[in-house]
């Protein structure tokens, strides 16, 4: 019998999270690295983000010699096909999801949610995934806007006990331990009192994060062909946010 797959929206509702990136980045640590079968359902419209990303992945491939070989490589290795990413909106998300599930043997698929809950059908989605990652910086407009929204989803499926939703995890991304420890850890605290689920791992503030596969064939971190290289996952965080996860979603 076929497995159900996990269907885990990446949300928040401000901009300028990481979320996109996140998503890239566990999507192709876990079905590149760690055998799981992917898939992601990009509904960061208009842009559609992951998509243009794959996109310009493919690009870039083709135009490197040092890139294909890397895919050749991979290839070899694991015999894996690139994870599918599927663009879709808001409100069509969960049906895109159950296609792509029909279709393939999916152990998770992402949804990446757009950054606004004025998105039509972002809290309908949300309520009918298995589980919600919301990336958080220690700012007061996106934390406060953060809770506000999560503590109403949260109360929401108490009362209605027939959706599917069982958790919506935290996670601190960008975090600057210089700075910002007034707001982060007034926030801990309160998310803490308040029963919230917050994952152990703490992503920190670099800009490995922004380096995709390029015209000039350099180095990469973030990639939807590949993983991200061994060297640059050290200090970064990822490993043992996807590490986490792995338990915390009993994958």
């Amino acid at each position: 019998m076929k497995k159900k797959p996990l269907f885990v929206a990446v949300s928040n509702q401000k901009g300028g999270v990481g979320k996109s990136a996140i998503t890239a980045l566990l999507a192709s640590y876990f079905h590149y690295a760690k055998g799981l079968n992917v898939a992601v359902i990009d509904c960061d419209a208009p842009q559609h983000s992951l998509y243009r990303m794959r996109e310009r992945d493919m690009q870039s491939v083709e135009r490197h010699d040092s890139y294909r070989q890397l895919i050749v490589n991979q290839w070899e290795r694991i015999h894996k096909k690139a994870y599918p990413i599927i663009g879709s909106t808001a409100d069509k998300a969960r049906e895109a999801a159950g296609e792509v599930a029909q279709n393939g043997d999916f152990d998770i698929i992402f949804v990446d949610l757009p950054g606004t809950v004025n998105s039509q059908g972002v809290f309908s989605t949300i309520v009918n995934m298995d589980y919600v990652l919301t990336p958080i910086i220690a700012d007061k407009i996106v934390m406060q806007s953060s809770l506000s929204f999560s503590a109403t989803v949260l109360e929401f499926i108490k009362k209605k006990k027939d959706f599917p939703l069982r958790d919506i995890m935290f996670f601190w991304n960008r975090r600057d331990r210089r700075t910002n420890t007034e707001v982060f850890d007034m926030f801990n605290g309160m998310m803490q009192e308040l029963g919230m689920t917050v994952l152990d791992t703490i992503l920190p503030e670099t800009c490995r994060y922004d380096k995709e596969l390029s015209s000039s064939g350099r180095g990469y971190f973030r990639c939807t062909l590949l993983p991200p290289p061994a060297k640059l996952l050290k200090g970064s965080g990822i490993v043992e946010l996807a590490e986490e996860l792995i338990v915390k979603l009993e994958l």
